[in-house]
């Protein structure tokens, strides 16, 4: 074999080791059923909060304990701890992506992202208001 083809063969390999030590960090969002299939295996799962439960935290009492109750893709409730302190504005977040296990009975959450709401989404009629209009514009004229 060539000098040339050693190389490429070497950086080839060398792109697969170093490609595998990732490949443990791509995750596919799971339900909580699918989850509970991959029981002590850690997934993600993308959910929203659950409003009718309240959520559970009191800080004096253990300031690194939040429960409170989910609903994912496909309508199915659980429980979820939390073991940190409540994020802010979780209530007002649009989604959830909860990263840890599903235990018996419940969600064990380790971190947790949540979506915020878009400040672009409110009222398009107020933002269309306060869009010039043709009628309203000035026509500029130009000299040359």
């Amino acid at each position: 074999m060539k000098k040339i083809h050693i190389i490429l063969l070497l950086l080839v390999i060398a792109g697969i080791v170093g490609m595998s030590f990732f490949i443990k960090d791509l995750t596919t969002y799971e339900t909580f059923d699918s989850a509970a299939g991959k029981k002590d295996r850690f997934v993600v799962v993308k959910v929203q909060l659950d409003k009718t439960h309240p959520i559970e935290y009191d800080e004096m009492k253990d300031p690194n304990k939040t429960i409170f109750y989910a609903v994912d893709q496909d309508g199915k409730q659980s429980k979820v701890i939390y073991n940190n302190s409540k994020p802010t504005d979780i209530e007002r977040s649009e989604g959830i992506d909860l990263n840890g296990y599903m235990r018996d009975g419940y969600f064990e959450c380790t971190k947790l992202q949540m979506k915020c709401p878009s400040k672009y989404k409110d009222d398009m009629n107020a933002a269309q208001k306060n869009l010039p209009s043709a009628s309203n514009e000035k026509k500029l004229e130009y000299k040359y």
